[in-house]
């Protein structure tokens, strides 16, 4: 089989990012529905030089506090201003170490690193992955359009690794992990979803309202 391209770009915005903080006075679990990405590579071999990128707006971060949504975002932090996106690139898969392909519904489980773009740095992370490939069907085809893959990845981030030190200060003492736990829950397709423009209006004015809610607005 030929190398495909997967593009992670649901509009109905199902896919996500967790990242939690566990501190020993305060555990801190923030979210976003907003990345995109693109993943290229060979069914029959994934560990054939597969290409993996993903993007997420630093604005798009949620904690369910809106204060503590402006200090994260802030200078200090991740700098939105300055920096309003944050990349992870696969650099490479160390296992498993032979050929490995995908088969119908069956989870394949990777290792390997790449490199994490926060706040103007980029350093090299270890990534664990979990990958499932379902060929286009009638059950596929109510969540996105051609064939689906599911992956679901997981690194750390260390954050005085990439300058932020905040954590540090002695308001945030003990309520703010220096290493970070991200998890990326994405489903990618071989076809772009198409969407009305007035559904997709309709989407953000409930995402909106819900996210309202759920602040308490």
């Amino acid at each position: 089989m030929a190398r495909t391209t997967f593009l992670v770009d649901d509009p109905m915005a199902r896919n996500g990012v967790l990242v939690l903080s566990r501190a020993p006075l305060e555990t801190i679990l923030v979210r976003t529905n907003h990345v995109t990405g693109e993943i290229e590579l060979d069914p029959t071999n994934v560990t054939d030089h597969p290409r993996v990128t993903f993007q997420v707006p630093v604005d798009s971060f949620d904690t369910g506090i809106p204060l503590m949504n402006d200090v994260m975002q802030g200078d200090r932090w991740f700098d939105a201003v300055k920096h309003p996106a944050i990349r992870f690139t696969l650099g490479r898969i160390s296992s498993p170490a032979g050929r490995a392909a995908l088969e119908s519904g069956k989870t394949l489980r990777v290792e390997g690193e790449g490199t994490l773009d926060l706040r103007g740095t980029s350093k090299t992370v270890p990534v664990r992955a979990e990958v499932t490939w379902l060929p286009k069907s009638e059950n596929t085809a109510r969540r996105l359009p051609g064939d689906v893959l599911h992956v679901v990845a997981r690194f750390d981030v260390n954050l005085p690794t990439f300058g932020i030190e905040s954590h540090l200060a002695p308001t945030s003492l003990d309520k703010v992990a220096a290493t970070l736990q991200v998890e990326v829950d994405v489903f990618a397709s071989t076809e772009r979803p198409q969407v009305a423009a007035d559904m997709q209006q309709r989407l953000a004015e409930a995402r909106k309202k819900l996210g309202q809610r759920l602040l308490g607005g």
